[in-house]
Parts: structure tokens; sequence; C-alpha cells
């Protein structure tokens, strides 16, 4: 976020600052609770457990995080105000209690209706209403007509199009309304979720940021375009298929479909790792550049998934929410935050002080640490799912706290930065 990206229209730094806070502390507590269900998670269980984790990481790290960064990405990249930064606390705090309420609703093993899943449902549906709402009247307001931005505005109606999916499997726990298994419609409730909103954005914003960060010109544009129109295709068509052919392999064809368009997101990006003129990568885009391993990695295991192997079910849903995401946004997180803290300490104080750059708002080294610590971490969970190890998985989750902790401990650091200037005539 720093050539090329205008900053006049950049929200106030505690609209986006909280989320980043609470990102990292659902990160830690996620990674906890891996450590005690490692029994579960060897076997391959999707019990109640297992979902609250998941719904942890999902709308309490990677949610949260994508809230914050495009309530400050939407107003750079798109040249707009953000609609409303009241809308963006309300559905700072829904999704936060929400989220809570849930993961606590599953955790107890609840089955069907509680009070604790409909009160968090209708507040994640709340914060997801009031979110799709702030970021869809910015979008309006842009006169930028790019392809990234029509990822973005896309991935917000698959937002949407998720949770109401998740509400309806809820309803029909108990109402009975339609004569399909919930197994079957989570699996379709996760398309809308996986390749919908969170892969729909990770393409529109990765693909704006990522060439930048690697001064990287002269792209060839239709692959982002042939990536929307296969990734989109094919996520509908599998969908309708899933429905009415749900044992037929012939679902594979839109799934093929939909890893074709993805493909094409990934062969732009790697354009743009090949063609970067800043050679030396940081701890940042080392992460970032291990996301597109471990996407292939996702790929994998997804294809595998559809050959009636639970494990590989289980592995693919790992290795893209703690594989993919979650390093695309450790990475990604040093080359957004430091900037956001820098902008509003330092803005006014450009050639009239000796100011810090963003970079040293936080430890390199630490950086570095939470890097390796994660490379072991996803390496040894997915071995030991594999191999039904429980040892194994638990030695990972003790690996993944350790990234957790570190990540927290960088995080803060440049959230609470102390403001250090110098007079220019030292």
């Amino acid at each position: 976020m720093k050539a090329g990206l205008s900053t006049k229209n950049a929200p106030s730094h505690l609209v986006v600052l909280p989320h980043y806070a609470m990102g990292a502390i659902a990160f830690l507590i996620a990674s906890v609770l891996l450590f005690f269900t490692a029994k579960e998670i060897s076997l391959g269980y999707g019990g109640g457990k297992i979902v609250s984790i998941t719904h942890i990481l999902v709308l309490g790290w990677v949610t949260m995080i994508i809230y914050g960064a495009l309530y400050q990405l939407i107003p750079v990249v798109m040249e707009v105000k953000l609609f409303s930064e009241i809308l963006a606390y309300i559905s700072f705090v829904t999704l936060n209690v929400g989220t809570v309420l849930m993961a606590i609703h599953f955790w107890n093993n609840y089955i069907g209706n509680s009070l604790l899943i409909e009160i968090g449902g209708t507040l994640i549906f709340v914060s997801v209403f009031l979110f799709a709402i702030n970021a869809g009247m910015s979008a309006i307001k842009s006169k930028q007509r790019t392809i990234e931005n029509r990822f973005i505005v896309t991935s917000i109606l698959w937002l949407l199009g998720t949770v109401l999916f998740g509400i309806f499997i809820i309803v029909n726990v108990s109402k009975g309304l339609i004569d399909i298994s919930r197994t079957d419609l989570l699996k379709i409730h996760v398309g809308f979720g996986i390749i919908g909103w969170f892969m729909m954005l990770v393409i529109g914003v990765a693909s704006k940021l990522l060439p930048m960060f690697f001064i990287a010109h002269k792209l060839q544009r239709k692959y982002l375009n042939l990536s929307y129109f296969f990734t989109n295709g094919g996520l509908l068509v599998a969908i309708i298929m899933f429905y009415f052919l749900k044992e037929s392999y012939l679902v594979l064809i839109p799934i093929a479909i939909v890893i074709i368009g993805l493909l094409f997101f990934v062969k732009y990006n790697y354009d743009a790792y090949k063609a970067r003129l800043r050679k030396k990568l940081d701890v940042g885009m080392k992460l970032s550049v291990l996301s597109f391993l471990l996407l292939f990695t996702t790929i994998v295991f997804a294809i595998l998934s559809f050959f009636k192997l639970e494990v590989f079910y289980t592995a693919y849903g790992v290795s893209l929410i703690l594989g993919f995401f979650t390093s695309l946004i450790l990475g990604q997180m040093y080359k957004t935050l430091p900037f956001i803290v820098w902008l509003h300490k330092y803005q006014d104080k450009v050639g009239k002080f000796k100011i810090p750059m963003p970079a040293s708002m936080y430890s390199e080294k630490v950086a570095e640490l939470h890097y390796y610590s994660f490379i072991v971490a996803i390496i040894l969970i997915l071995i030991g799912l594999i191999l039904s190890s429980i040892i194994i998985i638990k030695i990972s989750a003790v690996a993944f706290i350790i990234t957790a902790i570190l990540y927290c401990y960088n995080t803060f650091l440049i959230i609470f930065h102390k403001e250090k200037i110098e007079d220019l005539k030292k």
C-alpha cells in the first residue's frame, strides 16, 4: 500500500486496527483449541468441537482480518470515502459477539436450534449485511471499474449468499424444508464461503497488491478476466450439479473449471513474481509466496477428496484455511498494518521531522521465527491428518501456538507503536 495508492480517502485508524487485534487473538485461541482436539482431528471427526474451531478461524480470524483490511483498501484502491464508519463499528461488534456465541454452541455439541445459535447466527447475519452495505455503497460511488474491483464486489455478494444459506441450513435441521442431508448442504455452504467469498476477495485484493509489492509492470490482465469467468461460472455450475447429480462424478467437471480459474490467478501472480524488480523478498512477501504453494496443495487435496477419501476432505479444509489463507494473512499483515499505523502517526510530519519507516515498527527476527514455525505447523498437521497421528497433530498445534504468539507480539507492537520523531537539523 505504497506507491500507486491514494491515501486521502483512508478511514480512521480506529475503524481498522481493532479488526487486526481481534483477528490475532482469535488465531491464538483457535491454535490453543487445536491442541485439545487433536484426537478428533486425527479421526477426521467433524464433531461440534471441530466445527467450533472452524467458525473461530473462518469468522474470528479470516473474516475479521478481511473486514479490517477492506475498510482500509476499498477507499484507497477504489478512490472513495468509506460509506459509513459507524456501520463498520457495529459490524465489528456483532461479528465478535456472534462468533463467540456460535463457537460456544458448537463446542458444547448442541444439535439443532438453541438460543446461542439463534442469537449468534442473527448477529453474524447483521454483521455481514452491514458490511455488505458499507462495502457495496462505497464501491458504487467509485469511478474505478477494474477487474480487481469486480472481484471484490462479487465476493461481497457471495458472502451474503453464504450467510443466508447457513441460516437456511439451521432452519432446515428443525423444519425439514428440503430432503437433503445436512452434510450435503454444508458442502454447498462451504463452496459459497470458500470459493465465492474468500477466493473472489483474495484474487481481487492480491492481484492488486502483490504486483505492486513485487514492483512488477506490464502484466497480462487477460488472466484475471479469465480467472473471474471460470471461477464464478464453475462455482455456479457446481452448486447446480451438486444438487441434482451429487452422486455422479460429473460434479468433477465444474470443480475442474473452478480450478482452471484459480490457476489463471496463480499464473498472473507468478508472472508478477518473475518480472519483479524487488528481487530480495522480506518476510511478508515470503509468507505470501508460500501461500501460493499451499494453494496448490489445497487443490490436490480437493481433487483427492472427491474419491470418497474423508481424510483428504479434512486435509483440504485445513490446507485452505490454516494453510493458504493463514499464510497470506500472516504475510500481508506486514505490508498493510505498519503502513496504516504509520499513516496515522506520521503523515502530517513528512518533510518536517526525521520519522521511522513502517518496517521499523515490528521485529523482523520475530517475523522470521513465526515464518519457520508456521511452515513446521502446517506440514506436521497435514502429515498428522494423513497418518491419523494424535502426537504429530499435537506437536503441530504447539507450532501453531508459537506462530500465533509471535504474530500477536508483532501485531500489538505495531498497533501500540509510540511516535518517534527527531528534528531534521539533528
